[in-house]
């Protein structure tokens, strides 16, 4: 064989290496052989069906970590690492966060503990909580998978696992909700939704991750099983749904503000809300949901003018966290 034949090999070899696909099931049961291994197990081979796909299956409890601090240095750090000295620590050299950042797809499998999802998983979507800041895992494809033995109550913390995915700007590939009295019917399911992951994983390799837009992101999640429209406008209106009372308009009747910029923020935030609902009214929801989204963005920005920035975090927001691009009224 001539040198040429050997370095073609290997560029060849490089090339297809270069491709493989990562995806990584997140496993939040502290049972290893438990009904929520078995589902995943399934959901991993499905993705691992996907040409130049590789999987790994993520024991959370072989790992040190634990909550979220609240010192917020990953929020200040140019780098958004976190600087607890865990395996989702050690300013990003942590094992666990290793993993994480090498990695195209999730899925995350939560045993249902008192009629929701586990502690562990959400401690360790917590903990991911500098890549929000960072925007490196924005668009990365997730699935999610909930299992419950006894009374269910699977689909409630199967939609609070989107909602998680949801706040990490994930896209949200699909979920499993199971109840073990149909566990036999799941599990072709995970199979296929393990390869629809797979798929968006190795596109994820292929393509590059994109960023989606806070606009983007609403609307691909409005099909999903949490939608941040209802649940946003819920938030905003103190549970009352009526956009006249509105937790905006109480804050600028109040004079909660006192920051210049803050209230020139809060201030476009109420005009973009009073946009949502003159379009909601008339049945225009597209238009209502970019309205919101606005309002979403400088309330966000208000609020953290008025109360994080000076008090609190002592920093500006991150430039990939809300961006007010754009958004100008």
């Amino acid at each position: 064989m001539s040198l040429s034949d050997n370095v073609y090999i290997v560029n060849f070899f490089s090339i297809y290496l270069s491709d493989m696909a990562r995806v990584l099931g997140f496993l939040g049961s502290a049972r290893k052989d438990g009904y929520t291994v078995k589902v995943l197990n399934e959901a991993l081979e499905g993705a691992k069906s996907v040409p130049n796909v590789e999987v790994e299956l993520v024991y959370l409890l072989d790992y040190s970590f634990g909550p979220c601090t609240s010192c917020y240095e990953c929020i200040r750090m140019p780098e958004h690492r976190c600087i607890q000295q865990d395996d989702m620590g050690f300013k990003g050299e942590g094992k666990l966060w290793k993993k994480v950042e090498k990695a195209n797809g999730f899925i995350f499998a939560a045993p249902v503990h008192f009629w929701s999802a586990d502690a562990l998983t959400h401690t360790f979507i917590e903990r991911l909580y500098p890549f929000l800041w960072s925007g490196e895992l924005k668009g990365i494809p997730a699935a999610t998978i909930t299992v419950a033995s006894n009374q269910g109550f699977q689909i409630v913390a199967n939609t609070m696992l989107c909602e998680w995915a949801f706040t990490m700007v994930m896209k949200y590939v699909g979920g499993l909700p199971v109840h073990v009295a149909y566990l036999d019917e799941a599990l072709p399911r995970a199979r296929y939704l393990g390869m629809k992951l797979g798929e968006a994983a190795l596109k994820d390799e292929k393509e590059g991750r994109k960023a989606p837009t806070d606009e983007e992101i609403w609307l691909y999640y409005q099909d999903k099983p949490w939608s941040v429209f209802p649940n946003y406008i819920e938030n905003l209106t103190m549970g009352t749904r009526d956009p006249k009372l509105s937790i905006i308009k109480r804050a600028l009747a109040l004079g909660t503000f006192k920051r210049k910029e803050a209230i020139e923020l809060l201030k476009k935030a109420d005009e973009e809300f009073d946009n949502y609902a003159h379009y909601y009214s008339l049945n225009d929801y597209e238009n209502a949901l970019k309205s919101l989204v606005k309002a979403s963005a400088f309330w966000t920005h208000a609020t953290w003018k008025e109360f994080l920035e000076e008090q609190l975090i002592k920093a500006p927001p991150p430039k990939a966290y809300r961006p007010l691009e754009g958004t100008s009224t």
